[in-house]
């Protein structure tokens, strides 16, 4: 290019004078004419190349050396890089040197000095936006290289100067898990005390006081990292700057987003806290609690704003200007006079009682929010100094907490304070101060916020008010309810200056606008401010977290190293969706709102704040965010922040014990495959019958929920599922058959086809009696061999009887009633009766009673194209769940039911100090043992004592089954649900020396589990999400320190919030998590530090199942389809797989007999089972003392009618006048005679019972009971013994004519599935009263059979009239 002041025929006057032609010059002053004349006052920053393309003869006399240009004439006919040169030249914003290249002058080159920002903007106009402009478009065509720079230009080797921040490569998981590990230096520390904790902190044969642990070195730097951080305090360079070299050698520093040039370095003060962020299971918190010891009794500093001594009103004596002193420079004279003590034995008492005397404080005046006329001006602030750690928490930690603390310290190593009820007032501050740690659970942290307001939540406005309330009465004074001072709260916490305050989980503090957060800013005042997470923000983990997940994709286990590597290389490129949201803004709202750090929040100097993604990124635009990579920014941020220490660093101080995972794919039993089978023709015959078009498909766009929840319960279904019922399949396959028989859809033929296969199979549900009563019941089927053959075919689902099919609840029942008659001459006494009361609800099923309204609610049964109702509505509610498992995963908030009291016949109550109460276990479990082989009593002469429920746990103890019993000899075999059978044969294999952690995915595969644990008598608790917060913490300390827990069954997406469960070993997902990161945390719970014992990981999957399939996909699937994924079904793999799911086949062979079960390894024992003496016990607790007991039911045992006893209830009206009586009714099937306190509204109650207590409560009458002999009860002589006996079943269909059979109008509450329906047993007859004819209970089981029942309000009026 060819320019006027270069070309051969420009004068040279500008080469050789730089004030020649510079008119505008004229108009400065000397020292800026001097300032611009001076080179050292500007940067080399590189040259700008142009071409002359004239013909260029050198002169002799032309001299070799750069000429300054101090302007540049001004040229209307050139634009770009001259135009830019010119005005930036004539601004001073540059200068300017030029010369030809030494290797070819048709090139000329200008030298570019730029005008640092930080230098004389007296002489200089910075704010002109025009220049701002032509210096932006000028640095793009810069040459920086030094060959360029000193003259020797070689066409086309040009380095362009960089105008963006310098990338750095790698995406935020690979800068993350590449943080250098920490590096403590003693050196660095100049204050004594502190740089004495850091010795003994690093000093390998130092033993910290105070601490139980022995540190591994690794422990020891992170501690020694964090002490030092919050020791000295050092200078960072401002992250928006970067250090380049300019082409004469000299470093200048260079600010991209703000086109900024310095030549000295900006520095904010760096970060005296930060987070703590090792992975998970490496000890965190015996890291913390190391630097809390180290730093005991250390005092935050003075601010120096207030650190100057006040002047004093009088000359102050020498030992309060050494108190004075001390204060004022935080010295921990604590330590100091400990050591003394220890060293001499003087307790230097005087000295410390003046010292605790005067704490040291200082004032901060205080500012109203706004000045007027009626501004009152606040009082100063007095802050107290307090060596007191904060530490916030889950609530599920808070006992977490608690255990870590008495597990690694000493019990008088430091004073605690746990603030986790809600209820429970902070102690004012002069005592809260003394507290070296104050445990908050992060509810009740949050409760500070209402500092400043009263009960009602008024605070005090700005501006004083004038009170208007109205006056009293006639009198001038008025009924004031204004807000006032006084009645404000005032949060102790405001008033002290904290050492530090952590939080334990704070990648929850991210959230700039939650209340923790803004009672940690407003409230809290503090030197430090630590986060404790192994995730400070979401998915961002440890590599070694992910090294699971990537071994078994690779299909082997490799070496550590080599799998890191892997995993790193496999994460380490910028990935612009996942690096540009979630976890990099979460680190930044740390850094801004939690933290403090600078630039990144504002500054108390009125500096405002910087944006963080304007900075942390390349943007390759100086208008908008390109997100072109992340800056060097990011990588100084996070080592200033976080402290985290290298996988290969820990590995060289510690071992953890192997991890083995293993997915076991699992045979489907019969009962499997009929589920899988069932959502196989819902899906077929909704994709056919909606022909794939509309919202009616369920893989239409806008039946996204519907999708998910169908495809979540045939996740679940894979364990166990009995959410379809018969109505379901009917309709189903009603629907699918009007669809084929019409004529003109558009259905291809292959369709057609594929629904009609379908169908066909559809018809065996309706030939599987299991099935239909599990359906009904929602009961998880189990096979028994060896049931007593004479009560058989009262227990069974089906028809069949070796093995015998029946309920896990059943069994429950079953085993209940034979272990609390151990000892009597035929322990499975009335077992028979009792089948028949706990199968009427699955023989029969529940009738509810429906008001209009509720029937106008009602659901259809099919919704969209032939989808069943109940598949879409989430899992089935289970009526009936024992009490023990129950209890497990229920609020104990709920006030337990009244009990009633069952009473021997023929004998008088007791006075209530002489009855014991039934024992119903606090806990949701018995023994541990496992064992199946039972405990036999030894045979001896003298006759067994007589049932009694109330018998001491010394005495059920003695007891023992008969060593021929036929009882013992019945054996749990096999299950429906094949998960189920492996699951519970591992368990039972393992859990007498190893702890089982069990992950399930829906509340009500934890629910069976329990049921099936209980009933073998092991020891179990169940986190589930339903769970109180201060549940969940007690069950996991639990867990963890007792030995009788063998197992805890937790819901898998409550597993990735800090919990250590390291003394389980063994681990077994239920259903395939397919989220690497989920299932990852969920492992870490036990692979961790405190583990001793080899872990083993085991995954449940079914063969040929869709969920197989979908466990196959998830893990081909990379990590950026997982994030685009928001719900696993939104892949379009895994869509695709259910799209195709086609039936598994079934055999005639498996339709009946053992062909149905899937096998247990090993028959476990029904009766007998060790420990079972314990189910039986009575438990503290059961019954509380407020509630009230309630009036008698006797319940007489037929099998002796000798005894005949009879229940009057006498109904006393309001008036007192009228009585009337009624029957009792007797119970054959509970031969008990003794007397035992129940609940309320337990199975063993009656029905009519419960319906009459509940009835008359209701109705404001008073029922009592009184025992009469049947000599003295003229009613009931006249009914004939027969008639006491006949069996009528409540409230069950009749056979004859399927109407529901009820006495009055039972409550609909009756019938949930904790109370089913029992038989109630009253007087029946055809004909006359006084038929005397012998009946025996066959002889109604037959009637019944036949349908020749009479209805109950039959019944009762035939008694009336006889009344």
């Amino acid at each position: 290019m060819s320019t006027p002041a270069t070309s051969p025929e420009s004068s040279n006057d500008t080469l050789v004078n730089p004030h020649v032609g510079c008119q505008f010059h004229t108009k400065l002053s000397q020292d800026a004419l001097d300032f611009r004349s001076n080179l050292e006052n500007y940067l080399a920053l590189g040259c700008v190349v142009f071409r002359d393309w004239t013909t260029y003869d050198p002169k002799p006399d032309e001299t070799e050396q750069w000429q300054d240009i101090l302007c540049l004439p001004a040229c209307d006919a050139i634009s770009g890089r001259y135009s830019s040169l010119s005005k930036l030249a004539e601004a001073g914003w540059v200068r300017l040197q030029s010369r030809r290249s030494l290797l070819d002058p048709h090139w000329i080159l200008w030298r570019i000095y730029i005008l640092p920002g930080d230098a004389r903007h007296r002489f200089i106009d910075r704010q002109n936006k025009r220049l701002w402009a032509a210096l932006e478009s000028l640095i793009l065509d810069i040459d920086v290289s030094s060959d360029t720079w000193k003259g020797r230009y070689i066409h086309e080797t040009e380095q362009k100067f960089d105008p963006w921040a310098t990338c750095n490569e790698g995406s935020l998981f690979y800068r993350f898990n590449k943080l250098p590990s920490p590096s403590p230096d003693v050196k660095l520390v100049k204050e004594k005390y502190a740089h004495e904790a850091l010795e003994d902190l690093l000093d390998p044969a130092s033993v910290l006081p105070g601490l139980k642990t022995v540190l591994y070195p690794y422990q020891r730097r992170s501690a020694g990292l964090m002490l030092q951080r919050e020791s000295i305090r050092t200078l960072q360079l401002d992250p928006r700057l970067e250090p380049r070299k300019s082409p004469d050698g000299t470093t200048y520093y260079y600010g991209a987003r703000d086109l900024l040039f310095l030549r000295q370095p900006r520095y904010y003060e760096a970060c005296r806290g930060g987070i703590l962020a090792e992975t998970m299971g490496l000890g965190k918190t015996v890291i913390l609690l190391a630097t809390i010891l180290a730093t005991k009794d250390h005092l935050p500093k003075y601010p120096a704003q207030y650190s100057i001594p006040t002047s004093r009103p009088h000359t102050g004596s020498l030992a309060s200007m050494a108190v004075a002193a001390i204060n004022r420079k935080s010295i921990p004279w604590k330590v100091e006079f400990g050591r003394m003590k220890h060293a001499t034995g003087v307790e230097l008492k005087g000295c410390v009682d003046r010292l605790e005397e005067s704490p040291p404080s200082y004032c901060v005046p205080m500012e109203p929010q706004r000045w007027n006329r009626k501004t009152i001006l606040p009082s100063p602030k007095k802050m107290t100094l307090a060596a007191t750690t904060l530490i916030v928490v889950p609530r599920n930690l808070c006992k977490q907490w608690q255990s870590e603390l008495r597990k690694h310290v000493d019990e008088d190593a430091l004073k605690v304070l746990v603030m986790e009820d809600l209820k429970r007032a902070l102690p004012p501050p002069a005592e809260l101060r003394t507290y070296d740690v104050v445990l908050f659970s992060r509810n009740r942290f949050e409760i500070e916020i209402r500092d400043g307001s009263d009960e009602q939540g008024r605070r005090m406005l700005a501006t004083q008010m004038i009170c208007r309330c109205p006056y009293i009465g006639a009198t001038r004074t008025r009924d004031c309810h204004c807000i006032r001072t006084d009645e404000l709260y005032d949060s102790p916490l405001k008033h002290l200056h904290f050492k530090r305050l952590v939080i334990d989980e704070g990648h929850f503090f991210s959230n700039n606008g939650s209340t923790a957060v803004a009672v940690a800013n407003k409230l809290v005042t503090a030197d430090h401010r630590w986060v404790v997470s192994g995730t400070p923000a979401k998915d961002l983990l440890g590599v070694e977290v992910n090294m699971s997940a990537a071994e078994q994709n690779m299909g082997q286990v490799q070496e550590s190293k080599d799998c890191r590597d892997a995993v790193l290389e496999q994460r380490k490129a910028f990935s612009y969706k996942e690096d540009t949201a979630g976890a990099v803004k979460s680190l930044g709202a740390l850094a801004t709102s939690f933290l403090k750090i600078r630039p990144w929040c504002p500054s108390e100097l009125g500096e405002r704040k910087v944006d963080w993604d304007e900075y942390v990124y390349r943007h390759e635009d100086s208008r908008k965010r390109t997100y072109s990579g992340f800056s060097s920014a990011l990588q100084r941020s996070l080592e200033a922040m976080v402290v985290k220490t290298q996988p290969e660093d820990v590995e060289r101080d510690i071992e953890l014990p192997p991890l083995s995972h293993e997915v076991v794919r699992l045979e489907p039993s019969f009962y499997d495959k009929l589920t899988a089978n069932l959502f196989t023709l819902v899906l077929t015959a909704n994709a056919v019958t909606s022909e794939r078009t509309d919202a009616d498909y369920l893989f239409h766009k806008n039946s996204a929920k519907a999708r998910y929840q169908l495809i979540s319960n045939l996740r679940q279904s894979a364990f166990f599922w009995t959410g379809f019922s018969v109505e379901d399949v009917g309709a189903s396959i009603d629907n699918g058959s009007r669809y084929l028989s019409k004529q003109d859809t558009s259905c291809p033929l292959d369709d057609r086809q594929l629904l009609s296969e379908m169908l066909a199979h559809a018809k065996i549900f309706h030939k599987c009696d299991g099935w239909k009563s599990m359906s009904r019941s929602h009961e998880l089927g189990m096979f028994v061999d060896g049931w007593p053959t004479d009560s058989a075919e009262h227990w069974t689902f089906d028809t069949s009887q070796s093995p015998l099919l029946t309920g896990v609840s059943q069994l429950l029942e079953a085993q209940k009633h034979v272990n609390e008659r151990v000892g009597t001459d035929d322990p499975a006494g009335g077992l028979a009766g009792a089948g028949i009361r706990s199968l009427a609800p699955v023989r029969h099923g529940v009738i509810k009673e429906e008001d209009s309204e509720t029937k106008k609610n009602e659901k259809p049964v099919l919704t969209k194209a032939g989808i069943p109702t109940s598949s879409l509505d989430g899992e089935p509610t289970l009526r009936r769940r024992s009490t023990s498992s129950s209890r497990s995963v229920k609020s104990p908030q709920k006030k337990s039911k009244l009990p009633f009291k069952v009473t021997k016949p023929g004998k008088r109550t007791t006075p209530k100090k002489q009855t014991m109460s039934v024992a119903k276990t606090e806990d949701a479990h018995t023994g541990p043992e496992t064992s199946t082989e039972a405990s036999v009593a030894a045979p001896t002469s003298a006759p067994p004592p007589r049932p009694s429920r109330k018998r001491k746990h010394s005495e059920m103890q003695c007891l023992q089954y008969s060593a021929d019993s036929e009882l013992l000899q019945s054996r749990i075999v096999g299950t429906t649900s094949a998960k189920l059978s492996y699951l519970v044969s591992q368990i039972v294999k393992y859990c007498k020396h190893e702890k089982i952690l069990v992950f399930y995915d829906g509340d009500n595969i934890a629910y069976y589990i329990a049921q099936v644990l209980e009933l073998l008598h092991i020891r179990h608790e169940i986190y589930a999400k339903s769970l109180a917060a201060y549940l969940k913490s007690e069950y996991v300390v639990r867990f963890d320190q007792e030995q009788q827990d063998r197992v805890l069954l937790m819901d898998v997406k409550q597993a990735a919030y800090g919990l250590n469960l390291s003394s389980a070993s063994r681990i077994y997902f239920v259903n395939p998590v397919c989220r690497p990161n989920i299932e990852a945390q969920a492992i870490k719970r036990a692979h961790r530090i405190g583990q001793t014992k080899n872990v083993h990981v085991e995954t449940l999957v079914l063969k040929g199942s869709i969920e197989e399939k979908m466990l196959e996909r998830s893990r081909r699937m990379t990590r950026v389809e997982h994030m685009d994924a928001k719900a696993l079904e939104d892949d379009g793999g895994i869509r695709e797989i259910i799209q195709s799911a086609r039936l598994i086949p079934l055999t005639e062979e498996e339709e009946a007999g053992k062909a149905q079960m899937a096998l247990l390894e090993e028959p476990q024992q029904l009766w007998g089972r060790p420990g079972w003496q314990e189910t039986v016990k009575h438990t503290p607790g059961s019954a509380r003392p407020s509630d009230k007991r309630k009036r008698s039911t006797i319940l007489n045992d037929v099998t002796n009618p000798d005894e005949d006893a009879q229940l009057i209830y006498d109904v006393e009206d309001v008036d007192q006048k009228v009585k009337r009586s009624a029957l009792a009714f007797v119970d054959y099937t509970n031969p008990s005679d003794e007397e035992t306190l129940l609940d309320g509204d337990s199975d063993d109650e009656p029905m009519l019972s419960r319906w009459r207590r509940k009835s008359s409560l209701e109705s404001g009458a008073t029922i009592t009971d009184k025992r009469l002999r049947n000599g003295t009860n003229p009613l009931w002589n006249n009914v004939s013994p027969a008639e006491r006996l006949a069996p009528v079943p409540s409230p069950l269909h009749s056979p004859r004519n399927g109407k529901l059979m009820h006495l009055g109008s039972l409550p609909t509450h009756s019938m949930h599935r904790g109370s089913h329906a029992p038989f109630l047993f009253m007087p029946v007859t055809k004909g006359p009263l006084d038929d005397t004819s012998p009946k025996t209970s066959s002889h109604y089981k037959d009637s019944w059979s036949a349908g020749d029942w009479q209805t109950t309000e039959a019944l009762v009026q035939n008694i009336v009239r006889r009344l």
